[in-house]
């Protein structure tokens, strides 16, 4: 069955947006300091202006079906495809419960103070499988999802602008002393700085996923990454700064340093407590639109493998509407036992919960440590194939920014696994085994479905 095609340059443009930009990440960088501002300059111009030019590049060249999948499978053959999709995907359903349990935490405050861990839980899993339907659905239909996030996130940025300029006007100062001195990056901070820059600017290929249900990828797709890019890029830049402005950075609450931002801006205004609500109400909405972006990009990613013999098969089933069904629910049932397992443990045990998000959160960057060496390929071995779009520059410049984003990788890896500061068999020995664990699975996973897929050819 055809795909249809239903997705324009500001759908690209909006569905970029709603999956890229964190307003999670604002408060955890600005809690930095100042020099937040200039380590996010040096990861945006290091590795996210790279990967969105590079993405934008084989985007246009390759507008398949599958997006990151095609590239590495064109460039290294199947198994190295299979092998990346696997870590891309099964890395998602791994890391969304602890979004799921900011989002119940967040409306448990704002609706029902008190909440128990239970009932958190009991909403988390309500949205996963919200979000499961929605993936279920016709992109036409669902696209409609990212869309309302970009705008959910587009308000709180303006608000808090807003907010930053009326406490400035009224305090006369700022609350912390930002100098050219100490906007330097500091070596320190870098160390936990360098994957929180990573993680909140990856997926600038995941829209690339769709590009059989865009109606024009050659064209629409270059346009909508870069121009997303650059707006993401300014955008948190700005609101790193207007959390610096008004909150000591002491006092930063890294969960909820937005919301945190709008009590003391308005301090004692009459719509202080209703901007809040509205404020939490739109974060709540962009943060779960954000996992709708994530999950209908990269369950069609990993099915397309599946429907190529390259992973289990029940991971390619659609529906009538070519919505990956399989891939959806599987997500979803892993997601639900990763949060019900956190409601057990969480007591007593919360730190195996956040050293599974750890090493989940580098499964997935393995994935992009085949993208950039692809695309180096791709260029060299494809030569003669139109490429609408190309990153500017001489030829050793495409690949000196390929390199430059898988040092970003590999550094935010290795500290991840390291953990500075840390005792070795506490902290890195569970995540070097959950990373480890997850790749001998996929080994499994990729050559039981390649015999499989030849016996029944």
């Amino acid at each position: 069955m055809e795909r249809k095609k239903v997705l324009g340059f500001w759908d690209l443009t909006l569905f970029v947006f709603c999956s890229i930009f964190g307003l999670e990440a604002i408060s955890a960088s600005a809690a930095i300091g100042p020099s937040a501002l200039s380590w996010w300059l040096i990861g945006i111009t290091c590795y996210f202006l790279p990967s969105g030019l590079i993405s934008a590049e084989l985007g246009s060249a390759y507008p398949d079906q599958g997006g990151m999948y095609v590239w590495i499978k064109r460039a290294l053959g199947k198994k190295w495809a299979a092998r990346s999709i696997w870590y891309y995907w099964v890395s998602l359903p791994v890391w969304l419960p602890a979004i799921y349990i900011a989002i119940s935490e967040m409306l448990g405050h704002m609706f029902f103070p008190g909440i128990s861990l239970w009932r958190q839980i009991a909403i988390g899993t309500a949205l996963i499988w919200i979000a499961v339907g929605i993936n279920l659905c016709p992109l036409k239909v669902s696209k409609w999802i990212p869309n309302i996030g970009s705008i959910a996130q587009s308000v709180v940025v303006v608000g808090m602008i807003c907010a930053a300029i009326a406490y400035f006007r009224g305090s006369g100062h700022f609350a912390n002393d930002i100098t050219a001195a100490n906007i330097l990056p500091n070596l320190g901070a870098a160390i936990v700085f360098i994957p929180v820059i990573i993680y909140n600017i990856l997926g600038c290929e995941l829209v690339s996923s769709a590009a059989g249900e865009m109606k024009d990828p050659a064209r629409d797709m270059p346009r909508a990454l870069i121009f997303s890019a650059v707006v993401i890029a300014l955008l948190y830049l700005i609101t790193t700064f207007a959390v610096l402005v008004v909150i000591p950075i002491k006092e930063i609450n890294i969960s909820s340093g937005i919301l945190q931002l709008f009590m003391i801006a308005l301090e004692g205004h009459a719509m202080r407590n209703i901007v809040i609500l509205a404020a939490g109400s739109l974060i709540s909405v962009a943060l779960f639109s954000g996992i709708v972006a994530w999950t209908l990009g990269q369950n069609r990613a990993v099915a397309e493998s599946a429907n190529n013999g390259e992973l289990p098969r029940v991971l390619g089933r659609t529906n009538k509407q070519m919505a990956p069904v399989g891939a959806s629910v599987v997500s979803g049932v892993i997601s639900t036992a990763v949060l019900i397992m956190y409601g057990f443990i969480a007591k007593n045990a919360a730190e195996l919960f956040w050293h599974t998000v750890s090493f989940s959160l580098i499964v997935q960057l393995l994935s992009y440590l085949m993208l950039f060496p692809a695309f180096v390929i791709l260029r060299r071995r494809d030569a003669g194939i139109p490429r609408p779009y190309r990153v500017p520059g001489p030829e050793w410049f495409a690949v000196f920014l390929a390199v430059m984003a898988e040092v970003f990788v590999l550094s935010a890896m290795i500290v991840l696994i390291i953990q500075p500061g840390h005792d070795f068999a506490r902290s890195s020995l569970p995540i070097i085994i959950g990373v480890l664990v997850s790749v001998a699975a996929g080994e499994y996973l990729v050559a039981n479905s390649s015999s499989e897929h030849g016996r029944t050819k």
